[in-house]
């Protein structure tokens, strides 16, 4: 059993339903929407409401950005999505929000206003504090349930992600509860070989998920790209040049390489580190075996490298990648990502989470052949590092008042 609920614990039929859905979206300067698939992430959820009274709570952005705005043009495009209207009303729970609620038929969706509109959404609350918001003693008296469809703001105990499940039963949407299942299908490592290919430069969240998923067995491998190979080899004594140790300064992350050799100590022939790699010599690829580095940035795997890493992986009953190989900007260095994903694809079951991943991934069409691509960004790092996630932790609890009930 679950510690969580979810939508199959409820009937919904004809009751009225508050969903916190993520369809926060890249959009240019007159509001259009650039990129809907986290809209389309929501439809199978909203979908199997199709016979209730259904509200949608989300944000834009946040204040001070050029994109802060009303959620007018996100109703728009989820009704093209739906083939049906979605309708909004710009008021968050005031008297016209409200009155909106309240005369919902059953089959009918209703957008509200951006909840960063409301400067408590943002702050990081308990669960009880945000509870008694003006927020949620407005609304959750019109409501019979809540659902958190929203796994990638779940990493935030913000107001309508957690308020809510004080006070209404609450459940996990379908994309939240498949986002949970297939990381923790990644996490758990029961089926081997269990590959994780962590690169990019978010070092500290790639170091952090390393150290969670070898302390629990749940890796076979860990395959290092990108920056985070660069700080790996530098804990391993490579000298990997002046111009990258400087680089690895200027991000912030030499305290990381005393982590990383921590791991290589502890977990000796767990963590696997580039041969050769690719310099960027005045814009040219230039491959170099490690122990060989010049005074150049690396900018990718080398290719003894690649072809040993795609190996792996192809061999792997399971594969998790967060992070590109190389700087997939430059044609000349997205050679590494792109075998790497090609690589994913012919494994077992294949998990890729992080926002240049699934921007490489989608650049190359490869989304239909991957088992899951997570919405999560940062709540997915957060999630395979081992952190609890407030937004779940928070449906958990409302699940074990329900089952005492």
């Amino acid at each position: 059993m679950k510690d969580y609920l979810t939508m199959d614990d409820f009937v919904l039929e004809n009751k009225r339903v508050l969903v916190r859905v993520d369809i926060n979206s890249p959009m240019d300067p007159t509001g259009k929407i650039l990129d809907d698939k986290r809209l389309k992430s929501h439809v199978e959820t909203l979908k199997a409401l199709e016979d209730s009274r259904v509200v949608l709570m989300a944000h834009q952005s946040r204040p001070g950005k050029k994109d802060f705005s009303t959620m007018e043009v996100h109703a728009r495009h989820l009704s093209k999505l739906m083939h049906k209207e979605v309708s909004y009303v710009d008021d968050l729970f005031g008297s016209r929000a409200k009155d909106a609620v309240r005369s919902l038929e059953a089959g009918e969706v209703l957008l509200l206003e951006n909840t960063r509109f409301f400067s408590e959404e943002s702050m990081n609350r308990s669960p009880a504090d945000h509870a008694k918001s003006h927020m949620v003693r407005q609304l959750a008296p019109l409501f019979d349930y809540f659902i958190n469809d929203a796994f990638a703001v779940s990493h935030r105990s913000h107001l309508s992600v957690v308020g809510f499940t004080e006070v209404l039963p609450s459940a996990a949407g379908i994309l939240m509860d498949r986002e949970i299942a297939n990381l923790d299908r990644g996490l758990h490592g029961n089926d081997h070989p269990s590959i994780f290919a962590l690169g990019g430069t978010k070092v500290d969240d790639s170091i952090k998920v390393a150290r969670n998923v070898l302390e629990r067995g749940g890796a076979d491998e860990i395959l290092s790209l990108g920056v985070v190979a660069t700080v790996f080899l530098m804990a391993a004594g490579v000298d990997v040049g002046e111009t990258n140790r400087k680089f690895v300064d200027g991000q912030g992350y030499t305290d990381q390489v005393e982590i990383a050799r921590k791991l290589l100590q502890d977990y000796p022939g767990k963590v696997i580190m580039p041969k050769d790699v690719a310099v960027d010599k005045a814009g040219e690829r230039v491959e170099t075996p490690v122990d060989r580095i010049p005074d150049l940035p690396i900018s990718d795997l080398g290719l003894e490298t690649i072809v040993d890493f795609a190996r792996r992986i192809k061999s792997s009953r399971i594969v998790v990648l967060n992070g590109p190989a190389g700087i997939t900007e430059k044609e000349k260095f997205m050679l590494g990502t792109a075998e790497i994903l090609k690589a994913a694809t012919e494994s077992g079951f294949s998990i890729a989470g992080g926002g240049h991943t699934v921007a490489a991934i989608e650049k190359m069409g490869l989304e239909p052949r991957f088992s899951h691509v997570s919405m999560g960004g940062g709540a997915s790092i957060t999630y395979l590092s081992g952190d609890p996630l407030p937004g779940i932790e928070a449906l958990k609890k409302a699940a074990e008042r329900y089952r005492k009930r």
